[in-house]
């Protein structure tokens, strides 16, 4: 039988190491260290590690984006714009924002911009109609809205 006298393996009652003990003394230490490295590299990969220059954090959209000027749009009706980006998940940000109001929104791509618009697509058959919702929309700190023109019958 073997048995472990300052690290060393030796056989009972002789002064010689036991090659089997002294190789499953060596496979153990192995795998232990083996587990060691596996459950360090699994926690750097569970909290993001790897880089030692992170990436600033984004800003988040402003919650009141100017429009700009309006856009060419193939609207068949006056549409309320309140919101005008280059990326789609800034403009859905700002449309989630507005749902969480329960103001209802949709969104428009038209000259490489995403358009957030207020109200129901198709329901202001005048400019006065979208005009009024303009106003009301600025009077509640909800942007700087815009009215943006039907497309022009060819």
């Amino acid at each position: 039988m073997a048995g472990s006298q300052n690290g060393t393996v030796f056989r009972k009652g002789e002064g010689s190491y036991d090659p089997p003990a002294v190789a499953s003394v060596v496979a153990l230490n192995n795998l232990v260290y083996a587990l060691i490295l596996l459950v360090v590299i699994t926690m750097i990969a569970w909290v993001g590690g790897g880089s030692c220059n992170p990436s600033p954090p984004s800003q988040p959209p402003d919650p009141n984006p100017r429009p700009g000027p309006p856009m060419t749009t193939n609207l068949r009706h006056y549409t309320v714009q309140v919101g005008s980006f280059k990326k789609r998940e800034e403009a859905n940000s700002l449309a989630t924002t507005l749902r969480s109001k329960n103001i209802n929104n949709f969104i428009v791509q038209a000259d490489q911009q995403w358009l957030v618009c207020v109200g129901q697509e198709g329901r202001y058959g005048s400019a006065k109609g979208a005009k009024r919702l303009a106003n009301r929309l600025k009077a509640e700190g909800i942007g700087d809205p815009v009215v943006l023109p039907p497309k022009k019958k060819e």
